[in-house]
């Protein structure tokens, strides 16, 4: 969905995968985007609402480069589900089968699969500090219920492995 805030910043909403994102385009320039911009977005009942804002901007070498804001206003290295929206974005906009998106996590390779739109986050970081937590942890058996893992793929995730 395409809108145009109040005060005339023109953004877009997406969905993947159960989060949702609000996504604006400076790819033509327009208004700075900062932490306290961020902020007043993710207000779900006096703004839009989001679970991150992810900037694009031009890029030098890949394709378009993201940035991203939690709904605090702090900053995310990275977002899985925001890069692969975006991705499709730029996929259908240039009919390209594929596009790099760098992020502060790093260059990530994006393909379309039919339907589909893949992303490679590389590798997910374990060491505690890479992730980061608050303190010293063994991050491959945190000491909460469940035995999690902890990583970071640009922002910190807890994976916890079932019996399927």
């Amino acid at each position: 969905m395409r809108a145009d805030a109040a005060n005339g910043l023109p953004f877009m909403k997406m969905h993947g995968l159960g989060n949702d994102f609000v996504v604006i385009d400076r790819r033509d320039g327009g208004r700075p985007v900062d932490s306290a911009l961020a902020v007043a977005m993710a207000d779900r009942n006096r703004g839009v609402g989001f679970d991150q804002l992810a900037v694009i901007e031009n890029d030098s070498v890949a394709s378009a480069s993201i940035t991203f804001f939690n709904a605090d206003g702090s900053h995310s290295a990275s977002c899985g589900n925001a890069t692969r929206c975006i991705a499709r974005l730029l996929l259908d906009e240039t009919g390209a089968a594929s596009v790099t998106l760098r992020t502060e996590r790093g260059l990530l390779a994006c393909e379309a699969d039919g339907d589909l739109t893949r992303v490679n986050m590389g590798h997910p970081l374990t060491d505690w500090r890479d992730i980061p937590l608050a303190s010293q942890a063994d991050t491959l058996h945190l000491p909460i219920d469940g035995d999690p893992v902890a990583t970071g793929m640009g922002n910190p995730h807890c994976t916890f492995f079932v019996q399927d």
